[in-house]
């Protein structure tokens, strides 16, 4: 081993090889700072002496399956000069972090590979340290992120720490790129970041988004004249849950009786009738024909499918009237609550029918 081999290996400038041990599953090589890249911070004078020094230690890439750990003697210099006394940095320290900027490009290598959790126990450091050094990347590269071309963008929400706290993502939809994260869903959450891109994306046209009230507030409030797109997934799923919450109360009912008719039929309802094997459609048909509420309700489902391929506005707006007044005279609690929101959501609604800029996008990001 030698000073060359850290240099070329490693990366490691302004150091003087000392030693190599082995101990256990990693290997330790010793080294001193060497003054080659000594300069007085204040005065720039190379002339300079030391007063103490100290000993750190740094992760390095591994060799193998062994971890390598640099154990470096660091001196505290004084400017003979003007007297300066300081702790230099070597070129490739990454402020005080323990570990060599090699290791950090190693880490974020194997980043595109694995989840963070994985990489931490194959190089046998803290998760914390490499999720640090991902999100000090994901900083760098989102410090300034050009908004002036943006044209259309996907505002959705995703649950952490077990579903007490939310993410909200901003996207550009048709680059695919993540704008804007923050934490919460609400209104005020959103709303900085959604008045930065009214000064800034000029070309601004549509924004695609479930019907969360604080997301559709806020952007009406901040973005008055640009169009708001309500995406295919979020509306289906919204009517899958009245449907699975319609067979669950009667499954109650059921249960009282010893009857276990519409138990394990969950994704019988949920899943569209058209791809369903001939057998489940078979069993399909045999649960709604012996109940009314479940198949209207299922067949309501059914139709909503056909408001995505109306050919133009006046025939979306007539179906989704009918939808609605359908909906609202079934006298089905769960089907009427649906209709309700559609129909205070119509205008977002009729631009998703004839817009496919949006469709499916926040599906694939939630």
């Amino acid at each position: 081993m030698s000073t060359s081999i850290l240099y070329h290996a490693f990366g490691l400038k302004g150091i003087e090889y000392k030693a190599t041990h082995f101990v256990a599953d990693r290997i330790i090589f010793s080294a001193e700072m060497n003054d080659q890249w000594v300069r007085c911070p204040l005065c720039g004078c190379r002339d300079t002496s030391f007063k103490g020094q100290k000993r750190r230690w740094f992760y390095m890439s591994p060799i193998g399956r062994k971890r390598c750990i640099l154990e470096l003697v660091v001196h505290r210099l004084k400017c003979r000069m003007c007297s300066a006394l300081w702790w230099p940095t070597l070129p490739f320290m990454d402020g005080t972090h323990r570990f060599v900027r090699s290791f950090a490009l190693t880490v974020l290598d194997m980043l595109r590979f694995g989840t963070i959790r994985s990489v931490a126990q194959y190089l046998g450091v803290g998760w914390d340290l490499v999720k640090n050094i991902h999100k000090q990347k994901l900083q760098f590269l989102y410090r300034k992120i050009p908004l002036n071309e943006v044209r259309t963008i996907g505002i959705d929400e995703f649950s952490f720490k077990e579903g007490h706290r939310y993410m909200t993502v901003v996207t550009d939809l048709r680059t695919g790129r993540v704008l804007h994260a923050v934490e919460g869903k609400g209104k005020e959450d959103i709303r900085p970041f959604l008045t930065t891109l009214a000064k800034r994306a000029r070309k601004l046209e549509a924004v695609a988004m479930d019907m969360s009230s604080a997301y559709f507030s806020a952007v009406r409030e901040t973005l008055p004249k640009v169009d708001i797109v309500f995406d295919r997934f979020h509306i289906m799923a919204l009517m899958n849950q009245a449907i699975d919450e319609l067979r669950r109360d009667y499954q109650r009912e059921l249960d009282v009786l010893g009857q276990q008719t519409l138990k394990g039929s969950r994704f019988l309802f949920l899943q569209n009738y058209d791809s369903l094997a001939p057998e489940r459609k078979a069993r399909l048909d045999a649960l709604l024909k012996v109940n009314g509420p479940l198949f209207v309700i299922h067949s309501m489902k059914e139709q909503l499918r056909l408001f995505w391929q109306k050919e133009d506005r006046k025939q979306a707006e007539q179906f989704l009237a009918v939808w609605c007044r359908d909906a609202m005279h079934s006298g089905i609690k769960a089907l009427k609550r649906v209709g309700k929101t559609l129909g205070a959501y119509r205008t977002g609604l009729l631009t998703s029918s004839i817009s496919t800029l949006c469709e499916g996008v926040l599906s694939r990001v939630s």
